[in-house]
């Protein structure tokens, strides 16, 4: 406890928050440094956007070996460390002089540390919380859609003030103040001579039924692939609607200023989702069945803007559609720590996080390819609106494993 009051996990709530908010920022400041970019070194936007894809690529293995690394070391010091790399990275892209430069730099450098931002604190949190494990990563993951909230007007800010450069440079010492929040994060309850938050609670009694598993045991189990395979898909559907909804709304006939609205309600909407479902619908749905509710009712949000395209129905649809995806996203750690316990977790979450770094080079290259094919985005959102009726679908397959006991 802290001051015999606090009980210190809520701390590591909030610090895991924190560093979320940088995850955050990496992702959605790209789209507002791109042009700029691109206008830079003449670039096309085919090689501008393959910036994101090797960002994503190497993102992917900092996942896994980040995952690897929380397992038996500090987690103050690789997040600070991993996330360091993020912040050298777009500080040393504001010197970049041609474009392989600018690809060790604004991709490599930057998705290695952006790696370390996500899976480290959720990961953690998943160790301090037995009852209310969901709520406090609700509560962490938020940092995602708080970040988006202030991240596209502060940094368009900046470079219209100060140029793409000097915006790069406040960007990476903004990043590295709030990483210094990783300094209060203790890797287990037991450092402080703690016991994780609700230990003797049922929820504690559920989670005994299974014993640790090593990562070797998670990954040879078939629900472990259908979820990575629903995390996968549940990606595709959200990358097709952010990326393509905004040029969605502008060739629909709505005013840039206003369209931009659409995209700031999808950030209110996961703010809220992420609470409601994992503070509030976890004491009444199973996890497993949550999972169906938000992918299939994500699904029937996007029926809305495939058939009225008003500015009251983009905004229903982006806060409807944020509620929803948002509240599947802190379900997987939460069910992943269940089933196979928290020895290998961070390894197990490492492997399981890859399924957004490919679905983020899958969706947005499915969705160009299908909107130079039809000059629409209406292909693109029915796909998107499918795979997400699929993966609800998907989700009705998964059954808590039990583990071999060897003899």
């Amino acid at each position: 406890m802290l001051r015999n009051n606090l009980f210190y996990g809520w701390v590591i709530v909030i610090a895991g928050h924190l560093l979320i908010t940088l995850d955050g920022m990496v992702l959605y400041s790209f789209g507002i440094f791109l042009p700029y970019l691109n206008e830079a070194f003449d670039l096309s936007k085919t090689v501008g956007s393959s910036f994101f894809s090797l960002r994503c690529v190497c993102m992917a293995f900092s996942f896994v070996f980040a995952g690897k690394l929380i397992d038996t070391h500090d987690a103050r010091y690789i997040t600070f460390f991993g996330g360091l790399t993020a912040a050298f990275g777009f500080f040393l892209s504001a010197f970049a002089d041609s474009v392989w430069e600018l690809y060790i730099t604004y991709s490599v450098m930057v998705g290695i540390g952006d790696g370390f931002l996500y899976i480290l604190p959720v990961t953690v949190i998943s160790r301090w919380f037995v009852k209310k494990k969901a709520l406090a990563i609700g509560i962490a993951t938020a940092g995602v859609p708080v970040s988006g909230l202030f991240i596209n007007p502060f940094a368009t800010w900046l470079i219209e003030s100060f140029g793409y450069e000097r915006a790069l440079i406040y960007i990476s010492i903004l990043f590295t103040t709030i990483l210094c929040s990783a300094f209060l994060i203790k890797s287990r309850p037991e450092d402080m001579n703690l016991r994780p938050y609700g230990e003797d609670s049922e929820d504690a009694a559920g989670d005994t039924k299974n014993s640790d598993w090593s990562a070797k045991e998670a990954f040879s189990d078939s629900s472990f692939w259908l979820m990575y395979i629903a995390f996968f898909l549940g990606f595709n559907t959200f990358l097709i609607i952010v990326v393509n909804l905004f040029n969605f709304s502008i060739k629909s006939g709505i005013t840039p200023l206003v369209a931009a609205g659409a995209p700031f309600c999808i950030g209110l909407g996961s703010i809220f989702g992420r609470i409601f479902f994992s503070g509030v619908m976890t004491n009444i749905l199973k996890d497993t069945r949550i999972l169906f509710v938000c992918y299939f009712f994500q699904a029937s949000s996007i029926i809305l803007i495939l058939y009225v395209v008003e500015v009251w129905s983009l905004y229903l649809f982006g806060f409807l559609f944020g509620v929803f995806y948002s509240g599947w996203v802190p379900m997987f750690p939460t069910i992943l720590g269940r089933f196979y316990g928290l020895k290998s977790l961070g390894i197990i979450f490492g492997v399981f996080g890859t399924g957004f770094s490919l679905a983020a080079i899958s969706g947005p290259l499915i969705s160009g390819f299908l909107f130079d094919l039809t000059n629409s985005y209406q292909k693109p959102f029915v796909v998107a609106m499918s795979v997400s009726f699929l993966t609800a679908l998907i989700t009705l397959l998964i059954k808590t494993p039990t583990k071999k006991i060897s003899t």
